[in-house]
């Protein structure tokens, strides 16, 4: 039998059994509906495992939908900005070069300048909101890995 009958059946058993007045009668059949509709939805997910999972690829618009290409553009201008904004500006790179060579750490062994955590984190300290997202443990243990005087 079709969900559909069963829940056509299960509604015309529902109004004989209970008389009263109309308003409470709509009141019962929408709550019914409601239960076996997502009894019947609930079901439907469980014998396909696949349509829990989201959509992620979305086809190109063709030609003639002008609207979606322009939403499309919007979308990776809008998209191409926000990176844009989080990228350092010169003054800002010049100004991090300045504290990265005030914060350096002795010694000094051909040519290769070095910093220590807690130098790392006075730095990251004085630095800006956008540079921030640089100065963080693991980026810190990655430079740390090869040096031997813990610079």
């Amino acid at each position: 039998m079709d969900w559909v009958e069963k829940l056509k059946k299960s509604l015309d058993e529902s109004r004989l059994e209970q008389p009263g007045s109309n308003q409470k009668k709509d009141e019962d059949d929408i709550e019914l509906f409601n239960k076996y509709f997502l009894k019947w939805k609930n079901a439907r997910q469980k014998d396909n495992p696949s349509a829990a999972i989201p959509r992620f690829y979305y086809k190109l618009p063709s030609e003639e939908e002008v609207l979606l290409q322009k939403l499309r553009e919007d979308a990776r201008a809008a998209f191409l900005q926000r990176k844009s904004r989080e990228l350092l500006d010169n003054d800002e790179l010049q100004n991090l070069w300045y504290l990265l060579d005030k914060h350096q750490t002795l010694p000094v062994l051909q040519d290769e300048q070095m910093i220590n955590y807690e130098d790392f984190i006075k730095v990251k300290e004085q630095t800006g909101e956008k540079c921030k997202k640089f100065f963080t443990a693991t980026i810190f243990s990655k430079l740390y890995h090869n040096d031997p005087f813990g610079r």
